[in-house]
Parts: structure tokens; C-alpha cells; sequence
């Protein structure tokens, strides 16, 4: 080999041998071993810290505690929390609390110090997370010489840790609940993504985004898992879920198809409304929801009673949900009809353009008119000359308020009649007592006549 390269022609002298070897070593090396920049091997004195652990614990529905411990070799200057709502643009950080411990270095005279940084993250009131929302974080360790230190990211679903939760993947949705059987769950959400592909379908969305739902089973869990809305709200269980479309997640309380539906339809509308310049009334978003529910005939009902009472709102008043519990109730009746008039009767197309509209930025009656020539208040004359009531007017009463009228009443009377019941035995008892008591004094009197 080192006579192809160096010919003894050329007559080079072993000194000279030698710097060419040298010098095509070297070249070797360039060219076939990986370049390492050398620079100051960092010691332990040095070194970044050493992380021991990392925790988060769930207060629901108040706060979420985070935690990081460790072994700082070098002076922490600060320590940051940063997390990140799943799905969302929902991001943040804070300056966590730290706690240092000073602890002598058996092998050498540098002091190391452990440390415990602490962060706190509301999920309450205006700081608001609902259940069922993932959550992922990590820490970001800044040392005194400008070095920074991350450490894992961690993800975990926000639920309430009291209960053992369990959870269902399927084609729609991530669903959690908890103490009912898995067979009704997959059967509640097999019955509900019929309807949501049909929602889907309405909307016309190629390709819906996955959503999470939560299943709670009581009114105490609810009380904890909904949003405070109304204190009278509250107070009459009017609401049975809540969807919450920057999140991708609805919560329902009981296992119900129609209630799964009605807060599906909700975070599929938002996807088709998704500009900012879109502003859909309460009317418009509850009416559709409600539209696609299986059992909602006696809202139907409700509605034709508030029409004859005269209780119904004008539409172009209805941008929001009304306060007072009797007027929510039929507001929803009133919102459905509308919905099922605008889609049975002026049909689908009319209604997909009607929110294209919408979502472009139109207001809702500039669009109603646009697309049915009509204002919404005519709109809404029209679906009213459709009502044709059958029963005695004089009968009529709220739904709502007649079963728990009818319910307080049965029970007043089904006391009445115990009172009366346990008054004529006590009654009767006191006039046999009575009786027996004369026929023994008579006896005793004619015992005495005949002895």
C-alpha cells in the first residue's frame, strides 16, 4: 500500500516518510471517526440536580397540588411549572415554592441541598376544568449558571380520585364512569353514535373530532362535576350535563342515550361553527340538540301549553337561556319545535346554509332571512299556525309542575287516609274497652244478686 502512494521514484527520505504517514493518519481519523468537542467534564459540584420524584394530587373539585423533589448540586435560581390542557390552546406556567434542605456531601466539603418545589393549580370557579379533561406537565429547572434542567412529562386525566373510574375507548368518544357495568355503558354508547353519525351527517363533517365524556350517577357527584350556573338552577336539577367544546369533553349525569346525544350534538356543532366571528343563539344550539334526542315528545307537549298559556318568548329574544326554572323549561320546548320545524318542514339544505351563514359571521336574523325569507319572528308565526292542541285548554298545566303537584298530593291524601284509619281503630278499640268494661260490671252485679 505505502508503495502505490509513495513511488521510490520520487526518492523521499525517511524523515519525510514518516510526516506523510503522519499526516494521512491524521486524515483517516477526520474522515472516518466522529469529531468530539472536549470542554469542561462537569463534576458533581457542577453537575445539574437530580431528580428523586414527581407527583400531582387531585383536590376535585378545587385545586390540583404538583410536586418535584430532588438533589440540587447547583444553586436553583427557580423552578417552573408548566403545563398543558389536552386538545387545547389552554397552556401555562407558574413559579412553584421551594423548599431547600441544606445536606453535607459525605465525598467532599461541598454542601448539596435537597429541594421540594410545589405548585398549585386552580380547577374551580372562574379557573374552571371540567372532569374527564387530560392534563399533562413538567417541571423546568433553572440553575444559577443560566443551565436548565426538564423533567418528564407527565399526562393524567382530571377525575375525582373518590371514585374508581373506569374507561371505555370507542369510534366517537374516551368514556369514564364508574360503578356500572361495562355492558351498559357499550350498549348506552353503541345507541348513541347511531344518532351522533346522523348528526355528523346533518352538519355535514367529513371527519368529527374525538370526544370525552364523563358519567356521573348522582345529583351529590353533579353538584361537584357541573359548572355553577344558577343558584335556582342548581336548586331544580334543571340541567342533567354540560358539554364544554374548548375541551372536547361533556358530562352527564345518569346513564341516559338521549342525554349523551344532546351533549355530543353540542361539541359537533362547535366543530362546524368553529369561526370566531360565528355567534349562534342559545335557541338555534339548544333546538338542535334537542332535536335529535329519541324521547322528546313531552317537550312537545310543554311547548303547546306555553303557546295556549301565552308563555312563549318572542324568538328574536331567545340569543340566551332565560334564568327562572318554569321559563327554562319552556324555553327548551320552544327551542326544539323551532329546530324541527326549520329541518322537518323547510328542510335539511335550508338549515346546512343557515348556519354556513352564521358561522361566515352573519347575526342569526339577518341569516333567517336571507335563507327563508322571513324574519324570525315570522318564522316563528308560521311555526305556530302549524299547533293544533286537542285537549280541554282549562286542563292544562306545566308538566313540570303537575307530576310533582300530583306526587305532593297523593302523598297528603295517602296520609289523610292513614290518619283517619288509625283514629276510627283507636276509636272502635276505646268503645270495646268501654263495653267490656259495663258487661263485667254487670256480671259482677249479678254474681253478688245470686250469692
Amino acid at each position: 500500500m505505502f508503495r502505490k502512494l509513495f513511488p521510490q521514484k520520487v526518492g523521499f527520505s525517511l524523515p519525510n516518510k514518516i510526516i506523510y504517514v503522519f499526516v494521512f493518519t491524521l486524515i483517516c481519523f477526520l474522515l472516518f471517526e466522529p469529531i468530539t468537542v472536549v470542554g469542561d467534564t462537569p463534576s458533581k459540584n457542577n453537575s445539574l440536580s437530580e431528580i428523586s420524584t414527581q407527583s400531582h394530587s387531585i383536590n376535585f373539585p378545587i385545586n390540583i397540588i404538583f410536586e418535584l423533589t430532588g438533589k440540587s448540586h447547583l444553586a436553583i435560581d427557580q423552578i417552573l411549572f408548566i403545563y398543558q390542557v389536552s386538545n387545547t390552546n389552554i397552556s401555562g406556567y407558574n413559579h412553584t415554592s421551594i423548599t431547600h434542605t441544606p445536606m453535607k456531601d459525605v465525598d467532599s466539603a461541598t454542601t448539596d441541598h435537597q429541594f421540594t418545589a410545589t405548585s398549585k393549580l386552580a380547577t374551580s370557579g372562574s379557573n374552571y376544568i371540567p372532569s374527564g379533561t387530560s392534563i399533562s406537565y413538567y417541571f423546568e429547572i433553572h440553575h444559577v449558571n443560566g443551565q436548565k434542567q426538564l423533567s418528564d412529562s407527565v399526562s393524567f386525566d382530571y377525575l375525582d380520585p373518590n371514585y374508581d373510574w373506569q374507561k371505555l375507548e370507542s369510534k366517537t368518544m374516551t368514556v369514564f364512569w364508574h360503578d356500572i357495568s361495562k355492558n351498559k355503558i357499550e350498549e348506552i354508547v353503541s345507541k348513541s353514535e347511531t344518532v351522533i353519525e346522523k348528526v355528523s351527517d346533518l352538519l355535514d363533517l367529513k371527519q368529527s373530532q374525538s370526544m370525552r365524556a364523563v358519567i356521573v350517577n348522582t345529583q351529590k357527584e353533579s353538584l361537584k362535576s357541573f359548572p355553577k350556573i344558577s343558584m335556582s338552577a342548581t336548586r331544580d336539577n334543571i340541567y342533567g350535563g354540560f358539554a364544554f367544546h374548548e375541551y372536547g369533553v361533556f358530562i352527564i349525569r345518569g346513564l341516559s342515550v338521549d342525554s349523551m346525544i344532546h351533549e355530543a350534538t353540542h361539541l359537533l356543532m362547535n366543530q362546524k361553527m368553529n369561526s370566531p366571528l360565528s355567534r349562534v343563539p342559545a335557541w338555534l344550539s339548544e333546538g338542535l340538540a334537542m332535536y335529535f334526542e329519541i324521547d322528546s315528545k313531552h317537550r312537545t307537549r310543554t311547548a303547546e301549553i306555553g303557546y295556549i298559556q301565552k308563555k312563549l318568548r318572542p324568538l328574536s329574544s331567545m340569543e340566551s337561556v332565560p334564568g327562572k326554572s318554569m321559563d327554562i323549561r319552556i324555553f327548551y320546548a320552544h327551542s326544539q319545535e323551532i329546530v324541527r320545524y326549520l329541518i322537518d318542514t323547510e328542510g335539511k339544505e335550508k338549515f346546512l346554509n343557515l348556519l354556513i351563514q352564521i358561522n361566515s359571521g352573519a347575526r342569526a336574523d339577518t341569516a333567517v332571512i336571507d335563507v327563508y325569507g322571513r324574519s324570525l319572528d315570522d318564522l316563528d308565526k308560521s311555526w305556530r299556525a302549524t299547533l293544533n292542541p286537542t285537549f280541554d285548554r282549562r286542563l292544562l298545566v306545566d308538566p313540570g309542575t303537575f307530576w310533582t303537584s300530583l306526587i305532593l298530593g297523593t302523598a297528603f291524601l295517602f296520609a289523610v287516609i292513614v290518619s283517619t284509619m288509625t283514629w276510627a281503630k283507636r276509636k272502635i278499640s276505646n268503645q270495646s274497652e268501654t263495653m267490656e268494661e259495663i258487661f263485667e260490671i254487670r256480671n259482677t252485679c249479678e254474681d253478688q244478686r245470686h250469692h
